[in-house]
């Protein structure tokens, strides 16, 4: 079924009411319409496909008008399908929106004139939403362990996230260290954390899912200094990869000064490949994003989605954070992940 094998179609609809469990869980789920949105991935990848079947078994079971559509892989810059564009333009305001996709979900508009991201469309038209972007990145195996990341207990992740959050927005300074060499620091002062614990009750939120991050972007420009180790797993123009041995980068007044390590010339190239498309490409190379992971069920794989909410993980972000209080705006946001973080809040450390 939607070009899924039995053995896989079975796999997914094993694991229904887990699904059922998240939607009512993140969404509190009514009567509203359910439009889900997924692609054909690849031979071995197709966890999106599988995600987005699980949630519309979920849906059907509840007895929801659910639509569930594919399109061709995309990448950020092209348009998403026709049929996948005039189904977002007819829903009713206050529906229900579901990503699952291997790359991005593609412009839905080509009016030059409307660059609206999803985000601010959601948010305008009052729907809620789930997002899993990246999956490209994910092989058919590790369906499992999204299916387990996505059913936590959120209670106690909410209470860790409202904790972190209450901690940081009364900053100034926010340090971190950690056991692989890192040694960095952001001005955040005035700043506002958000945390992304998989509640999407309101009318116009959403966010991730797999859920469990708080982040928060650093004043202006030129707010972080520092030695950062890439000891996890890396975001690249062609993907997110496990680190096989560290990267080291050095950050003063929030920009990239160096890059060390045998994997460094893949986040050079990414930097080169994104400021040669950029309109101001020098903002490429900004660090614009601090953020912790707080899921207890995550575990690194080598896709962002999953990697940056690993308990027990800090990454940063280079690029773009407009959208999330930040003055950053470009092409690129790529996250970055590292082990083992300690946290200094005003000099002060955290204690988790």
């Amino acid at each position: 079924m939607f070009g899924l094998s039995d053995d896989i179609t079975k796999k997914v609809e094993k694991n229904t009411s887990k699904f059922a469990k998240v939607l009512k869980g993140a969404l509190k789920l009514k009567n509203e319409e359910v439009l889900i949105i997924s692609d054909y991935g690849e031979e071995g990848r197709n966890v999106a496909s599988m995600l987005a079947y699980g949630y519309y078994m979920a849906a059907k079971k509840k007895k929801l008008h659910v639509t569930l559509l594919f399109q061709e892989v995309k990448k950020g810059f092209m348009f998403a399908d026709d049929h996948v564009v005039q189904a977002i333009e007819k829903l009713h305001k206050g529906s229900i929106v579901i990503l699952c996709v291997s790359n991005k979900l593609g412009r839905f508009s080509k009016d030059d004139e409307v660059k609206k991201s999803f985000r601010t469309f959601c948010r305008e038209q009052q729907h809620r939403f789930l997002s899993a972007t990246g999956l490209g990145d994910v092989k058919e195996g590790h369906f499992d362990l999204f299916v387990e990341a996505m059913n936590v207990n959120y209670k106690r992740m909410k209470k860790k996230g409202l904790m972190i959050k209450k901690a940081w927005d009364k900053a100034k300074t926010i340090r971190v260290t950690a056991e692989g060499g890192t040694d960095v620091t952001f001005d955040v002062e005035g700043m506002t954390s958000i945390t992304n614990i998989g509640e999407y009750h309101e009318p116009g939120s959403g966010g991730n899912m797999p859920a469990g991050e708080v982040y928060i972007p650093p004043k202006g420009y030129h707010g972080v200094s520092g030695k950062i180790v890439i000891d996890g797993s890396m975001k690249t123009d062609s993907g997110a990869v496990l680190v096989d041995s560290p990267v080291t980068v050095l950050v003063e007044k929030g920009r990239v000064t160096s890059l060390e390590g045998a994997q460094a010339n893949l986040l050079e190239s990414t930097f080169q490949k994104f400021e040669d498309r950029a309109k101001y490409p020098h903002r490429v190379r900004h660090v614009c994003e601090l953020g912790f992971g707080i899921n207890p069920g995550a575990v690194l794989i080598g896709s962002m989605i999953m990697d940056e909410k690993v308990q027990g993980t800090a990454h940063i972000a280079f690029g773009s954070n407009y959208w999330f209080g930040g003055e950053i705006k470009t092409i690129f946001h790529g996250d970055q992940v590292f082990k083992n973080p300690t946290v200094y809040v005003d000099g002060k450390k955290m204690e988790w």
